[in-house]
Parts: structure tokens; C-alpha cells; sequence
């Protein structure tokens, strides 16, 4: 259900995008693509990727998980104004290094906690296997999104100013909720016997994750630095549309942890292996099926200037499947609080990403950056499978 259900809200996006692709640029296209990598990078630092850590501490914590939250967020939130303060005291040198003006970065830093906030909200009814609330979440936010950037797009002759605004509005919101539904809830703002916990399950994430948006956004930034916001433009549109894939198999993934931690906390190794091949051949199925009709659904969604992108999303696909897999030695990792050494292979596939990026984008282009992707996540699952070997 709850599959079904994110699936058709991401749709939403995914709908959307032939209107986005016509009604915007290449250029301003391209540059909002640029700003959502860099979100996303920022994000990871603001947050603390504390989120990462509930599933842990809902069999650790689970007599006070909200209390864990709250005080999650707190030093979120510190970590935040800190961050932001340096960032804008610094701000000459990180324009330079995003290409910005300093008032996109501080749009950046903004949406970066929001985001952050989002997520916590989202984690809670996962972990809480509110399935309902998840969805309706999901929906306002995608709902919202699509709704606003269009009202935006519309109204101001700015266009990638319209698509920022229409991401960080819902966000707002969001965010206004859950600090007050948590704060509200819990029956502290800080409790200091959780920060050590906090700090040693989150801090290993966030150079994990680190490793994970570098892996997805290094292509498009140096291809930005590289080409143009027009090359840009392009290589995101053939990641959005190779993304129902990911959507998919995300989805299912998200679903399918709260199940495998409770089960194999029971010891149902056997109940485990039964489902874990049905699992996997739902995803195969999945990945199959969108890549018998992918050539298609460029033309419709993107019209002929991005015709070109059917070149390298085969590629794409076939990387998002790859990460899929790599889930599986993730899991494990994750149910053993085996965090530590998940950085180690996530920011070795980056680096060997950063490499073969930087030899092959001047040569091949757009379609040297989908040649890098996908060896780097080759490289991240047999690195991944290795540590969960050794745990």
C-alpha cells in the first residue's frame, strides 16, 4: 500500500515534467537542477543526517522515541545556525564554488533544513508504520510542489526563482508542523543522554550520504563547470525520467525495512529468504518493464530538444537498479548499527565517480558522465557487500 501510494504521488512530479522541460529554458532548467544539487549536499550537513538514525532508535529508544526526536531535532537545529553563519561569513568564497549569488545560497541553506525537517516527519511515521499520515505527507508536499512552481511560473517573470519558491513553500509549512506536533509531544526539548547515541549513529551517515549525493550529483555539477546549463538541462531531464525506476524500488525498500528489522530481530531467517526472492524479482520485473518503453516516453515528455538524452538513459536505469541491489547489504549493515564503516565504500565509489567523471565528461560528455555513474555503483555494491560480510 504504502508502495502503491508513493508511487502515484511521485507520479505527480514525473507528470509534471513535460510542462517544466516546455514552459522553462534550457537554461533556467538547467540552473534549478544545478540549485537542487547543491541543496541537497547542504542538506546532508545541516541535518546531520539524524534522520538516518531512527529506525535504530525505535528498537533502542522505543519507550522514548519522541523524546529521541526531539532531541534530534534540537541539535539539528544548532547545527543549522552554525552552519548558516559560517556559510554567510564566508559567503564570497562558497559563491564561487556554486556559481550563486548570495542570495541563492541563503535560499540553499534554508531549503537544506527544511528538508531536513521533512524527512524527520517522514522517518517518525515510517518507523511508526503510520502509513496514512506518511502518505498524506507525501502527497502535500509533491502535491504542492507542483502546484505552487506552476502558480509561480506563471506570475513571475523569473522562472527559476518560481521553482525554488514553489519547493520551499510546502517545506515551510511542513517544517512548522512537525516542530510544533514534536516539541509539543515529547516531554523535553534536549535530553544529553541521547547525543552521544546521536552523534555516533549519524555522523558516519553523514559522510555516507555525503558519498551517496556526490554519486548522484557530482555528474550534473561538472558537467555544469564543463559544458553549459544547456548540457546540464539535459543529462537532468534523462535522470528524472530513468527516476519512476528509483521511485519504485526506493519505495519498496522503505517499506520493506521496518518488516526486515522486526522479523529479523525475531529470528525468522526462513520467513526472511522466501520473501527476499520475491522481493528482488519485483524489482527485476520493474526495471525490465520501464526500459522496453523509455524511448517513447522521451518524446512525450520532453519533446524533441531532449531527444538526445535516449542516448545515455539505459545507463541511468540500469544504475538505479544497481542501487537497488545494493540495498540488501545496506540493511544489513544498518539492523547491526554497523554504521561506522558504511562511509569507507560510499565515498570510495565517489571518489572513483569524481575520477572517471573528470576524464570522461571532456571526451564523451553527457554520455561519459552515465558511463562514470554507472561503474561507480557497481563500485559502491561490491564495496558495500564486502563490509556487510565483515560486520
Amino acid at each position: 500500500a504504502y508502495t502503491i501510494g508513493n508511487l502515484l504521488i511521485q507520479g505527480l512530479s514525473f507528470i509534471t515534467l513535460p510542462i517544466y522541460t516546455r514552459v522553462m529554458s534550457q537554461e533556467d532548467y538547467g540552473n534549478y537542477n544545478l540549485y537542487s544539487s547543491w541543496v541537497g549536499i547542504f542538506s546532508i550537513f545541516l541535518g546531520l543526517q539524524i534522520s538516518g538514525s531512527f529506525s535504530i532508535a525505535k528498537i533502542k529508544y522505543e519507550d522514548k522515541f519522541k523524546e529521541y526526536i526531539a532531541s534530534s531535532t534540537t541539535i539539528a537545529t544548532i547545527v543549522f545556525v552554525v552552519f548558516s553563519s559560517i556559510s554567510l561569513i564566508f559567503h564570497k568564497n562558497i559563491e564561487k564554488i556554486l556559481g550563486f549569488s548570495t542570495g541563492i545560497l541563503m535560499f540553499i541553506l534554508i531549503q537544506g533544513y527544511l528538508t531536513h525537517l521533512q524527512s524527520s516527519l517522514s522517518q517518525y511515521y515510517i518507523q511508526t508504520q503510520e502509513t496514512k499520515k506518511q502518505l498524506i505527507l507525501s502527497f502535500f508536499m509533491s502535491f504542492g510542489n507542483v502546484v505552487l512552481s506552476l502558480l509561480f511560473l506563471c506570475t513571475l517573470k523569473n522562472d527559476f526563482l518560481a521553482r525554488i519558491l514553489g519547493g520551499i513553500v510546502p517545506g515551510v509549512v511542513v517544517g512548522i508542523i512537525f516542530l510544533l506536533f514534536i516539541y509539543k509531544s515529547s516531554t523535553v526539548i534536549l535530553d544529553v543522554t541521547f547525543i552521544k547515541f546521536i552523534l555516533l549513529t549519524s555522523i558516519p551517515l553523514v559522510f555516507h550520504i555525503l558519498g551517496h549525493n556526490l554519486l548522484n550529483q557530482l555528474d550534473r555539477i561538472m558537467i555544469g563547470k564543463y559544458m553549459t546549463s544547456s548540457e546540464v538541462a539535459i543529462y537532468s531531464f534523462g535522470y528524472s525520467l530513468g527516476s519512476i525506476v528509483s521511485i519504485a524500488l526506493m519505495s519498496m525498500n522503505t517499506a520493506w525495512i521496518p518488516w526486515f528489522f522486526e522479523e529479523k530481530k525475531r529470528g525468522n531467517i526462513d520467513l526472511i529468504k522466501k520473501y527476499k526472492e520475491r522481493y528482488l524479482m519485483v524489482g527485476v520485473f520493474l526495471t525490465i518493464g520501464f526500459l522496453s518503453i523509455f524511448p517513447e516516453l522521451v518524446l512525450i515528455m520532453g519533446g524533441s530538444s531532449y531527444k538526445s538524452s535516449r542516448d545515455f538513459i539505459v545507463l541511468i536505469v540500469i544504475s538505479y537498479f544497481i542501487m537497488f541491489l545494493y540495498t540488501f547489504p545496506v540493511n544489513i549493515q544498518f539492523y547491526y548499527e554497523n554504521t561506522r564503516y558504511i562511509p569507507i565504500g560510499t565515498l570510495l565509489a565517489a571518489v572513483i565517480n569524481y575520477v572517471l567523471n573528470f576524464v570522461l565528461i571532456p571526451i564523451q560528455g553527457i554520455y561519459g558522465a552515465a558511463v562514470a555513474t554507472v561503474i561507480s555503483y557497481i563500485s559502491l555494491l561490491i564495496f558495500h557487500h564486502i563490509i556487510a560480510k565483515i560486520k
